[in-house]
């Protein structure tokens, strides 16, 4: 019996070391991509191949619900390349890597599409005395970003242009 659970136990080992020397594949992405990106878009290329946008504003985002506040909101949903400078310029900045989410509350989120499917969610807050950013999250780590007026503005923009959606 004592042989049989060595036996196995020299099996398992021989196994995991075995299988952390297999190399990445070609169409994978390594991981900890983050290691040598220096600002969002080189965090994650494809939000500059991104063909559609929906902006997500939550309709209580300071309100006393803190667990469900993100539950309620309008969105706008756009095609047009001219609502997406304002985020990708935005993206370019230096962000800041942190293990936990800041203690903010997000206003809203962009959700950024490539032919039909959603690959990234970019979160802002524009509540610029104290909680003023965008933010993505990736390998499991939060990378924030300042807000710029650039993309502060059309936000508010779009804002007075979202609906709220209505369900089926």
């Amino acid at each position: 019996m004592k042989q049989r659970a060595a036996s196995l136990i020299c099996s398992i080992v021989l196994l995991s070391m075995l299988s952390c020397n297999q190399p990445v594949r070609k169409n994978e992405e390594a991981p900890n991509s983050f290691l040598t990106a220096v600002n969002g878009i080189q965090l994650d290329p494809r939000l500059s191949e991104a063909d559609s946008l929906v902006f997500v504003f939550y309709k209580n985002p300071y309100g006393p619900d803190s667990l469900r506040y993100t539950r309620y909101y309008t969105q706008y949903s756009t095609t047009d390349s001219s609502n997406f400078s304002p985020l990708l310029h935005n993206l370019q900045q230096p962000f800041t890597k942190l293990e936990k989410v800041k203690n903010c509350r997000s206003e809203g989120k962009v959700w950024c599409y490539t032919k039909g499917a959603i690959f990234q969610t970019v979160y802002f807050s524009t509540r610029c005395n104290d909680c003023c950013f965008i933010y993505l999250i990736r390998d499991g780590f939060f990378f924030y970003m300042p807000l710029d007026t650039s993309l502060s503005a059309p936000l508010g923009e779009l804002k007075l242009l979202s609906k709220e959606v209505k369900s089926e």
